[in-house]
């Protein structure tokens, strides 16, 4: 595949003079936007953000917060990112804490990453209170929106207070930040144990942001729903769109993500895969109902014959489905799990390119993403220009920039995750003549035989997830004997609601058996499902939608 040149694009090494360089650049182009509740757009320009950011590192500096770690919990909003990127710039620690976790979670990660200030949401600030009740540390500072609490601001009459310290000369000289210093701490996805605080500095974020930018071309108009808390959602959906200067529509409400995607009307779209397999599922399930299955298969059949033979034809039908199914959207950025090659494939024809990438949070988080005109599509891309990758024992290992300063008061985690300046993934993978990378499984996930042979569930699942009746499934090794290699692949389903209603346990077993069985057939006897396990309820998942292996 023919290599072609990386975009042009500035590189910040700390977020002061990221600030800086994107109010100078942008102006009053339109930088973030949202809707409200009656579906009213929102938004605010590069220079009244970086002016609001300036504000509110104002009053966090008369708060002697620089140097202090200031945890964030809330849902996505303007405000969430006014306190981190305030906090960062003026030289304190954002602390991202996932809202999805339980109390005692909550309150393990404020410990742990001895946050001192937290910016919360109404809905998390009865938790902060008592969090900061018992501590002797912890201060609840401001809501991140909504009325103000009593004794409690939010963050926008900190705006007015910051607004008046510029304009009354009290203003604090800037700090010194330094490119290694620690910008902010996130927690890891924790699938297969407890999540643990990584301390990711100045230059491996923005680093890694320009990187990803300087790798793929998106549209002016960006939609994300991504969790801010997560790096994949700060660092690749936020910080690289800013440093780009594109128009970016935020959204913090699963229930409303659909209808804020079409409202926004994007170029370009970063998600998960389990949104757009929802999406894949819907389009079926409407050909379905409609009884026109049949008609939609031979027409991306015959779709594919003239993409194969370069006929650039348009089929009224086949846009209107994406019309209806996609909206205005023409490329899709999607990462935090595996993306099953078909779907890309039929998104594809419908005229919808989808480019995975491959990431970690301790990586902050982006290693490899497909290019717009180099893309493998069973593949995660090619590394970032400031990374590199060796397989080691199958494993992955990757150093540069973006690689984390550690694990926060960690050093034997840190130790542990660390072979000098290289970092142990944990996944199992390979590269290709053309530098692309595949990823096969999870180390600690591989099923091992008494025979030595090896099996990831990883490869099985995706082939099951293919089954229309099956909307997430896990593959393990079932004990079947005394010894713990003594084991015998077994696959736990949750079935398709929508798809499953009105079907007795019975059927549901006999049909996906009968699905099973054809894939059973085409492999090794070894790699073969031999016991098949229905669920009632779905399987708990990170913030990123991935299934955590250890509950299910």
């Amino acid at each position: 595949m023919k290599k072609y040149p990386l975009y042009p694009i500035d590189y910040y090494t700390d977020f002061a003079g990221f600030i800086e360089g994107i109010r100078e650049k942008f102006g009053d182009k339109p930088a973030v936007s949202w809707f409200t509740r009656k579906q009213e757009e929102k938004g605010v320009s590069y220079r009244e953000m970086c002016g609001h950011v300036e504000a509110l590192r104002e009053v966090m500096r008369e708060m002697g917060l620089p140097g202090r770690h200031v945890a964030i919990i809330g849902e996505n909003c303007y405000e969430w990112l006014l306190v981190y990127f305030a906090a960062a710039s003026c030289g304190a620690v954002a602390v991202c804490i996932d809202t999805e976790q339980s109390e005692e979670t909550i309150r393990q990660m404020l410990d742990m990453s001895d946050a001192e200030a937290v910016f919360a949401s109404y809905a998390c600030l009865e938790i902060c209170q008592r969090a900061a009740d018992e501590s002797g540390r912890l201060k609840t500072v401001a809501l991140l929106n909504g009325k103000p609490a009593t004794d409690i601001p939010n963050v926008l009459q900190l705006l007015e207070k910051g607004e008046e310290i510029k304009r009354s000369g009290r203003s604090e000289k800037r700090e010194t930040i330094s490119p290694g210093q620690t910008a902010a701490i996130v927690f890891t996805s924790g699938t297969t144990s407890i999540s643990k605080p990584v301390m990711l500095s100045h230059e491996a974020l923005l680093t890694n942001a320009s990187d990803a930018d300087a790798c793929v071309l998106v549209g002016e108009r960006v939609f994300t729903g991504l969790p801010f808390y997560h790096t994949y959602g700060m660092t690749c959906s936020v910080l690289a769109m800013l440093i780009k200067g594109v128009h970016l529509y935020i959204n913090g409400n699963l229930r409303t993500v659909a209808r804020d995607m079409r409202l926004a009307r994007p170029h370009t779209m970063l998600t998960v895969p389990l949104l757009l397999e929802a999406i894949h599922n819907q389009i079926w399930l409407a050909a379905e109902q409609a009884g026109k299955t049949e008609g939609l298969k031979k027409l991306l059949k015959l779709q594919k014959i003239c993409r194969k033979f370069g006929i650039k034809r348009q089929n009224k039908i086949l846009s209107d489905v994406r019309e209806k199914s996609m909206g205005t959207l023409e490329l899709i950025i999607c990462g935090g799990a595996h993306m099953g090659k078909e779907i890309m494939e039929e998104f594809k024809l419908l005229g919808v390119t989808v480019l995975q990438g491959y990431g970690i949070t301790e990586c902050s988080p982006l290693v490899t993403v497909n290019r717009n005109r180099e893309n493998k599509l069973d593949s995660v891309g090619v590394l970032l220009p400031h990374c590199e990758v060796k397989i080691e024992d199958e494993e992955i290992l990757v150093r540069g920039k973006n690689i984390m300063s550690g694990y926060y008061r960690s050093p034997e985690l840190t130790a542990e995750a660390m072979s000098g300046e290289w970092f142990r993934t944990g996944d199992v993978g390979k590269i290709d003549k053309d530098g692309f990378l595949y990823i096969t499984g999870r180390k600690k996930n591989l099923v091992v035989f008494k025979n030595g042979k090896k099996v990831s569930p990883e490869k099985l699942e995706e082939k099951i997830k293919q089954i229309p009746l099956v909307k997430d499934v896990v593959v393990y090794g079932a004990a079947s004997g005394v010894s713990a290699d003594d084991v015998k692949l077994a696959a736990s389903v949750y079935p398709n609601p929508e798809r499953a209603g009105g079907m007795s346990s019975y059927e549901i077993l006999e049909e996906l058996q009968r699905e099973i069985n054809q894939i059973n057939d085409g492999l090794p006897f070894y790699q073969q499902i031999q016991m098949i396990n229905i669920r009632e309820q779905e399987f708990k998942k990170t913030a990123m939608q991935k299934i955590k292996r250890h509950l299910a």
